[in-house]
């Protein structure tokens, strides 16, 4: 299977084409050579972490929304394979939203900021790119003719839901670093409502 095939053409740029191969797949591959970059820095450091002082049920929710992102992903990917539109490098953003996962699951008991920072970024920039592709998405709507495996609609109803869990794991992470304290290499105790 071609990286695209199959794409109905829409007015304008980027193409669904482009963004699937070349704009979508950029968080998450930067996503991933900052982790292990970063993660080479602290094996040297060995940082120890606390114990939290925050509900646990606040975090587990947030890692729970974080596989169900994971799980719209895979949804996408196979609704573009049935409908043999090609998958582009999206199989990329699965392996990002995997490693978020075992972030999460590694610092549920408490966080270092730097971990912190590295998640907002993934989740800004991933956010935007979203946005794009939700807005392309609803030119392909409004061009789309009959009755196609995987109508637009659907598209952008799946991205549309992308969009708001990343705007909400980003709006979590800002919410963290606002309750953190310490230099930026320190862990920190979640702080929150009990």
């Amino acid at each position: 299977m071609p990286l695209c095939s199959h794409r109905l053409p829409i007015p304008g740029s980027p193409s669904t084409c482009t963004l699937d191969t070349a704009i979508v797949p950029i968080p998450s591959f930067c996503f991933i050579a900052t982790f292990f970059l970063l993660h080479l820095r602290f094996i040297k450091s060995k940082i120890n972490a606390g114990s939290p002082t925050y509900p646990k049920w606040l975090h587990y929710v947030y890692f729970v929304l974080v596989i169900a992102a994971l799980g719209m992903t895979l949804l996408e990917i196979a609704r573009l394979v049935v409908a043999d539109l090609g998958v582009g490098l999206l199989p990329i953003t699965p392996v990002a939203l995997a490693l978020a996962i075992v972030i999460l699951w590694h610092e549920r008991r408490a966080r270092t900021r730097i971990m912190s920072y590295l998640l907002s970024g993934y989740w800004l920039f991933i956010l935007v790119v979203e946005i794009v592709k939700t807005v392309r998405l609803h030119v392909l709507e409004q061009k789309e003719v009959g009755k196609p495996a995987y109508p637009a609609s659907d598209m952008w109803l799946d991205n549309v839901v992308l969009t708001a869990l990343y705007a909400l794991f980003l709006c979590t992470e800002f919410v963290e670093l606002a309750l953190s304290r310490g230099p930026a290499g320190e862990p920190f105790e979640l702080r929150g409502v009990r």
